[in-house]
Parts: C-alpha cells; structure tokens; sequence
C-alpha cells in the first residue's frame, strides 16, 4: 500500500483552498445572519442560500483545489467525473440540513451539537468523494484508524461551522469565523487524503476518466458563478434593507411635517376665533 503525495505543487494548492475557503465561509456567515431578521419561508431562503455559500463556495471547491495537488508514484490519475460531482451536492445538502436544525428558533447548543455532528459525518462522505473518484492502475483504499481520526475532526469543524453561521453577529467577528471556519475545512480534507492508500496493480492497465486540470474551467467558472451570485444577494439585500430604512425614514418626515402643519394651522384658526369672540362684547358695549 503506497501513500498518494498532496503536495505535489508545493504551497500553491493549499493556499488557494485556504483562500476560497475563507471567501466561502465568509459570504455563508454574512448569508445565515440576514436570515435572522426573517422567518418562515424568508428565513429558509436565507438558509438554503448559506448551505450552498459554505457547501459548495467553502468547502467542495476548496477540495477540488486541493485535490490538484495529489499525485500517485508510478501511476497516472484520472478522475470520474459524476464522483466528483456528487461530492458538491452532498457538501449542499448536509449543510442544508445542519443550518436548518440549528437555524431556526432559538439557538442552543440541543441544535447545534446534533446538526454538526449530522453535518460532519455528511462532510466526511463528501471529502471521500474525491478520494473514490480517483482512476489509478491500481486500488484505493482507506486506512481505518486514520479515517476514523477524519471523521472525528469533519464532526468538530463542522460543529464549528455551523455555531459560527448561526450565532456570530459582527462584521470583524465574522471575518475571524470564516478564518476558523477555512481552516477547519482545510485541515478536515487533509486528514480524510492522509487515510487514503493506493495498492498498485501488478500489471500495466489502462486508466479511465479525465484530469482535474480538465474540469478545471469549468470548476473555476461554478465557483465564480457561486461568489458572484451569492455576494450579489448578500449587496442587494443590504442596498434594498437600507432604502427600504431611507424610504421610513422620509415617511416618518412626511407625516410629522404634516402633523406639524395641522397643527400650525389649527392653532392660527384658534386664535382667529379667540380675537373674534373677544371683539364680539366690545362691539355691543358700543
């Protein structure tokens, strides 16, 4: 059994994972927080919304980055590409399921302790899909002992993430949570790469599938399709939350200046007909 490198580039991989996970984690804090001011159908929006910030932008492309930095001594590695994919909608799902227990209602630690735990072993199967999508000429496989170790800090880091979505209110705390938050993802998917072992075959086969650097546009365009989108809704709600403040604003100053005027002008007709009564006995005494 030989152990796959994941550093076969150097700082360059890990450091761009880091990077979009940050930027991911961050635009799912800043989502899960507008749905506090909502509730029902609203709140749910801003969930599902979340979920896909901090399953897709923080933690799968992220994975996807790092998993360009894997290579397999004597042996050429190909991916297949529904695998890889289904790692995306699992990341989705499970983080769905996890902002929805813990993001409704009051938050405590009876929500958020059992949607991390579910979240985290639904990561766990989402950083072993790119794993069980490698093409190798030979076997993958897991070392039990590590990959339980994986599962352990997928369960914490997840837990975390989800207390950070759910709780944190603060741009400057929300910066700190979306570093913890990157650098739980990070650390998660290098320990669930640090189980897997590669038996190689005894004998030269072909490989199926394609290179990740082949899906790499593609990925590059989804995950910019995703910030893009998901920053637009985070902008648009704060510009739409502020005019919607600007337009009470300048009602409140419409209906006092009304008020006011009312006022003025009940007063002026009281004192008109207070100099008309007083003029009234004047004129009959002569």
């Amino acid at each position: 059994m030989t152990a796959v490198e994941q550093f076969a580039y150097g700082w360059i991989t890990p450091a761009l994972a880091l990077a979009l996970s940050f930027l991911g984690c961050l635009l799912g804090t800043f989502l899960s927080s507008r749905s506090r001011a909502s509730s029902g159908g609203s709140r749910a929006r801003w969930l599902t919304l979340a979920a896909i910030a901090l399953g897709g932008a923080g933690t799968w492309v992220p994975h996807f980055m790092a998993m360009l930095g894997v290579d397999v001594p004597n042996t050429v590695v190909r991916y297949d590409i529904a695998t890889t994919a289904l790692g995306l909608g699992i990341a989705v799902v499970v983080y769905c399921l996890g902002l929805y227990i813990a993001g409704f209602g009051r938050a405590s630690a009876w929500k958020i302790v059992p949607a991390g735990v579910l979240s985290g072993i639904g990561l766990t199967a989402a950083y072993a899909t790119g794993p069980l999508a490698m093409r190798v000429g030979g076997t993958v496989g897991y070392e039990p002992r590590t990959l339980l170790i994986a599962a352990g800090a997928a369960v914490v880091g997840a837990t975390v993430t989800v207390w950070c979505a759910v709780v944190v209110r603060g741009t400057v705390a929300m910066l700190f949570a979306a570093g913890i938050m990157a650098l739980a993802v990070c650390s998660t998917h290098y320990t669930v790469m640090a189980a897997v072992r590669v038996e190689p075959a005894t004998l030269a086969v072909t490989v199926p599938g394609v290179t990740l650097f082949a899906m790499l546009v593609p990925v590059c365009v989804l995950a910019c399709l995703l910030l893009s989108g998901l920053a637009y809704s985070t902008v648009g709600f704060t510009v739409r939350q502020d005019t919607a403040g600007e337009e009470a604003l300048l009602r409140r100053a419409r209906d006092m200046y009304t008020v006011a005027t009312l006022n003025r002008a009940a007063s002026h007709r009281r004192r008109q007909l207070e100099r008309t009564d007083s003029a009234v006995p004047a004129a009959s005494r002569r």
